[in-house]
């Protein structure tokens, strides 16, 4: 079968399973993780990893087999292939006859553990995402290729160019289930579709439970639900459990329990009627990221396998893992280092797991003071308590730290990282963005680093905002007043969203290093106005017209934006319809526009007993592979300057496919469906010099300041008076002055 590989990845991208990948076995030796339900806590989970790829194939669909055996799809050259593999052993082709312009769209498993395979054929013309499926067949097969069953669907579930399989799943009754996004199709055992049904939300998966129940885990206006298939009322139907699910990755248990599923970065096991969860394993401690999983189940003998993609490497990395339980003692030990943060960010889980997988002498532990769904002073304690008794962890996470730099810095539990530079022979601080680097800078001293950063800034056009790299409070007023009363300035925004939006970019204005404030100053009035001028609560549109339609109708004139790659800008300018300016936040200062940190951004405690260890992870992240890893999930601009320099011209770079009638056209970089009802399509090509040359701009002006959150929890505190017409603005300004001040001589 032969298929275009880049429409090919295109469509399989959609698909929640759908994985790819290459590389090579890792040699690291594996990290542990403790088996909290053993006595005594002598035992560990311990990994093996061993890459799914085939030489030139780039790795699509994986299901986990009887043993532990992986079985995937690979494409090369638009040739779809079939092959398993099992743990310290070579992959293999799974002879398996497709049709022309036939692909793999998903694998499953039955009860006996067989494969199940749905096949999806395309015109023969499969040249454009716009193609729709012509047909589908499940096709049963043994593990080495043998064909037990084909069932001829037809069109009958098809419904149009979208069209992919979630899930695929065969009862003991064989009845078929196949899930299409919100939809589960039940069909009987000759193909014949019985009922669908709608979950009314995106469903995550359709397993089995023990061999008698099926059941579709979705996510809709309930949340997260578990809901069994009610063959006789052809419906969903809840499930009888005391616990309440969330977001996780649910599926199979298996023999041994009703229902296996990984929530945050734990593995639990979960059987109907009982009270609690089982907590099998954390899997960060075993170096896998659970953000990554698509499958995991428990073998016969106790141990534990699961698959993963990576989608942040260039065409994703696919692997098997294989988990066994070990005696603590037998594991090597490595220094022990702990990232400290309230919530666990995706891509610390990410980073921290590809630092432990490649240090011999360095483990990270992950500790999450909001674990557990702790309010917000219970956590804001703990993390309180351990920072002022010196016993903080050695990295603290910036991303989500309950305080603000100037605070840490106040505290005294931030170290100054420029002599760490200076002392490294293998980093040089004048490779890397300065605007990114100056974020977290406070007196010359650098308390943080960010791998990654996206520029938050304002968009509107040209013709409302002007071509100018900055703007003040008086031009948006100017704005506000040659426009009709029922247009927005912003979408969605409060006073309380405008005054903190406006003090995040301009708070430092209004303090200044001697240790004096001055916020009865006209500007800082100015900004409670504006402020001011905005509803109290939000104002939701009842047409549900979206921000482009309101845009280009001329009812809404700005949008704030967080723009971390060369096509997200080139959506940004596409909005509008006409010449756009991202001009950023109104502002007296140099530049409305800021950096954002959008990737695992961390200080070194100054308390750390292994500062060596902590300046080790944050080489790491400046790293050349790992800067180098971020656009291919659109994380954001890299830091290091030429990375970034390749990217831009990577995004300059036009590429092309070959059209039905032999013609070379120019692909896009990226589509975007928007409109409340999806009516808006944008292509993204090739990016202009001019358009590079104004990102550039944008990030040479950047900015990142820095407000005390104690300050700005006064400020909004008092300004609550002036939002209820209570007292006016210059007698709250005053106030604000006064408690400010009384608080900077405090800390001083």
């Amino acid at each position: 079968m032969k298929i275009k590989k880049w429409l090919m990845l295109g469509i399989v991208s959609l698909l929640v399973f759908a994985l790819s990948g290459c590389g090579e076995k890792e040699q690291e030796a594996p990290e542990a993780a403790e088996d909290k339900n053993e006595s005594g806590g002598d035992f560990l989970y311990v990994a093996e990893y061993e890459e799914l790829k085939k030489d030139g194939y780039s790795t699509n669909n994986i299901a986990i087999g009887k043993d532990g055996q992986a079985f995937f799809s690979g494409v090369k050259d638009g040739e779809v292939k079939l092959f398993s593999k099992k743990m310290g052993g070579e992959v293999e082709e799974v002879p398996v006859e497709l049709g022309e312009n036939t692909t793999i769209g998903a694998i499953g498993t039955d009860l006996e553990g067989n494969l199940l395979l749905g096949l999806i054929t395309y015109s023969e013309a499969l040249d454009s995402l716009t193609t729709a499926p012509e047909n589908v067949i499940v096709r049963k097969i043994t593990a080495d290729g043998t064909v037990l069953k084909d069932i001829d669907i037809g069109k009958s579930l098809i419904n149009g160019p979208e069209f992919y399989i979630q899930a695929l799943l065969e009862d003991k009754d064989e009845n078929y289930y196949i899930s299409t996004g919100q939809k589960v199709f039940v069909l009987k055992p000759n193909g014949e579709v019985y009922f669908e049904v709608d979950a009314g939300g995106y469903i995550s998966n359709v397993f089995s439970m023990k061999g008698e129940k099926t059941v579709v885990a979705n996510y809709g206006d309930m949340g997260w639900e578990m809901r069994e298939v009610d063959l006789a009322g052809k419906a969903l139907k809840a499930l009888d459990t005391p616990i309440t699910f969330e977001y996780g990755t649910y599926q199979s248990g298996g023999t041994d329990a009703d229902i296996l599923y990984t929530m945050g970065t734990k593995l639990y096991s979960y059987n109907l009627g009982e009270n609690e969860p089982t907590e099998i394993l954390n899997w960060v401690d075993s170096d896998i990221d659970s953000g990554n999983l698509r499958g995991f189940s428990i073998l016969e003998d106790g141990k534990v396998a699961a698959v993963s993609m990576d989608w942040s490497s260039e065409e994703g990395k696919a692997e098997l893992a294989i988990l066994t339980k070990k005696d603590r003692s037998e594991i090597p030990e490595k220094i022990v280092l702990t990232y400290g943060t309230t919530h666990i960010p995706y891509f610390v889980k990410t980073d921290v797991v590809a630092f432990n997988k490649q240090s011999d002498k360095y483990r990270i532990e992950i500790k999450e003071y909001g674990e557990g769904d702790k309010d917000y002073e219970t956590m804001l304690n703990l993390w309180t308590a351990d920072m002022s008794s010196g016993n903080g962890p050695d990295i603290i996470d910036m991303y989500y730290c309950p305080v603000g730099l100037q605070e840490l810095v106040s505290m005294g539990v931030v170290e100054d990282l420029n002599p760490y530079f200076d002392a490294d022979a293998e980093v040089d601080r004048e490779d890397f963005v300065d605007s990114a680097m100056k974020a977290y800078e406070l007196d010359g001293k650098l308390y943080a680093i960010m791998r990654c950063f996206g520029l938050a800034t304002v968009a509107g056009k040209v013709s409302d905002v002007g071509e100018g790299d900055t703007w003040t409070l008086d031009d948006v007023f100017a704005l506000m007043e040659s426009k009709d009363s029922d247009v927005e300035l912003f979408q969605y925004t409060t006073k309380y969203n405008a005054l903190q939006m406006m003090m995040q970019v301009n708070g430092d204005m209004f303090v200044s290093e001697d240790g004096t404030c001055n916020f009865e100053s006209e500007e800082f009035r100015k900004i409670l106005e504006f402020a001011n001028r905005f509803p109290k609560d939000f104002q939701y549109d009842p047409t549900g017209a979206s921000d482009i339609e309101k845009i280009r109708e001329g009812k809404l004139l700005l949008v704030e934006e967080i723009v971390t790659s060369v096509q997200y800008y080139q959506l940004c300018e596409a909005k509008f319809g006409e010449p756009v300016n991202l001009i950023g936040y109104p502002t007296s200062g140099e530049s409305g526009i800021l950096i954002s940190p959008n990737g695992t951004t961390a200080a070194m405690n100054v308390n750390s007993k292994n500062k060596e260890g902590v300046w080790e992870f944050f080489k790491f992240l400046m790293a050349e592979e790992q800067q180098e890893n971020l656009q291919s999930a659109n994380s954001g601009f890299p830091i290091m300057r030429s990375v970034l320099e390749k990217q831009f011209e990577k995004d300059m770079q036009p590429e092309y496919y070959e059209d039905t009638d032999g013609t070379q056209k120019e692909k896009p970089k990226g589509v975007w469906t928007t409109g409340s009802s999806g009516e808006v399509t944008i292509d993204v090509y090739a990016a202009t010099q001019e358009q590079v040359d104004s990102i550039k701009q944008m990030i040479e002006i950047a900015q990142n300041t820095q407000i005390d959150s104690k300050m700005l929890d006064i400020i909004m505190e008092e300004a609550q008076s002036y939002f209820d017409g209570q007292k006016s603005v210059e007698e709250v300004s005053a106030l604000i002055q006064n408690r400010i001040q009384i608080y900077i001589s405090e800390k001083r």
